[in-house]
C-alpha cells in the first residue's frame, strides 16, 4: 500500500518540477563575458529583415511589421546613420519576428511569439549578439498592436543596454516584466498543480479507503 501511496505523491511534485520556471538569478554574473567592442562603437548600420511567421498576421502590417517597426524606431533615435547596403555598414542589424509552437499541457499547442534581434559582423556574417522580447497581445486590433510596439519598445531598450546606454526606471521596468512569465502560463500552471494535488487526495483516499466487498455467501443445496 505504502508504495502506491508513495506514487501518488510523486505526481504534484512532478507537475511543480516539470512546470515552474527556472527564474533568472537577481544577483550579477561574476566574470561576465565581455561584449564585442564594436557593437558599442558602431555608426552605420543595415537594418536585414530576417523574415516574419504568419502568426503575425493578427497584427496591422502582417509579418513584416518586426522589420518596418524597427527600421523605423532607429531612423527615429539617430543613434545610428542607417545605410542601404551591408558594404556599407559597421554592423548588421537582423530582426526576425518568430512564433514557435509549444505545447499547452492538454494535447493542444500554443505560440510563443518573440521578437529576435541578432547583431552581425558585415565582414565575417558573425553572429555578435542576439537579444529578444516577447510579445503578448491579446484583444482587439489595436490592443494587439499596441502590445506589440510596447515589445518593440523593449527591444529598443535591450539593444540600448548592449551598447552602453543608460535606461530610465520607467524603461527597466518594462524590460523586467517583459522576461516574467506571462498571467496565462502562471493560470495554467496553478491549475496544473491543483489538478494534480485532487488526483493526489483522492488516490490517497481510494487506497486507504477500499472497496466493500458484500459478503460470500455459500451456494445452497439441491
Amino acid at each position: 500500500m505504502f508504495s502506491a501511496v508513495n506514487k501518488l505523491l510523486c505526481i504534484p511534485l512532478a507537475l511543480i518540477l516539470a512546470l515552474t520556471p527556472v527564474l533568472p538569478a537577481q544577483q550579477p554574473i561574476p566574470n561576465a563575458a565581455p561584449i564585442p567592442p564594436q557593437i558599442a562603437t558602431a555608426h552605420t548600420v543595415f537594418v536585414s529583415n530576417g523574415g516574419g511567421s504568419n502568426y503575425f498576421n493578427q497584427f496591422t502590417g502582417g509579418p513584416n511589421r518586426a522589420y518596418n517597426s524597427f527600421y523605423a524606431d532607429l531612423h527615429q533615435s539617430s543613434q545610428y546613420q542607417l545605410v542601404g547596403s551591408p558594404s556599407q555598414a559597421d554592423l548588421i542589424f537582423e530582426i526576425r519576428a518568430i512564433a514557435p509552437a509549444v505545447s499547452n499541457g492538454d494535447d493542444g499547442v500554443a505560440y510563443n511569439p518573440q521578437l529576435i534581434l541578432s547583431i552581425l559582423d558585415p565582414q565575417t556574417k558573425a553572429v555578435l549578439w542576439t537579444t529578444s522580447a516577447n510579445v503578448r497581445a491579446v484583444g482587439l486590433l489595436r490592443d494587439r498592436d499596441r502590445g506589440f510596439d510596447q515589445s518593440m519598445a523593449v527591444l529598443v531598450d535591450k539593444l540600448a543596454q548592449v551598447t552602453g546606454q543608460p535606461l530610465t526606471a520607467e524603461q527597466l521596468k518594462a524590460v523586467k516584466n517583459n522576461s516574467r512569465m506571462s498571467k496565462a502560463a502562471k493560470v495554467f500552471i496553478v491549475c496544473a498543480i491543483a489538478a494534480g494535488v485532487a488526483l493526489t487526495t483522492y488516490g490517497w483516499w481510494r487506497v486507504t479507503h477500499p472497496p466493500t466487498l458484500p459478503p460470500l455467501t455459500q451456494p445452497t443445496g439441491f
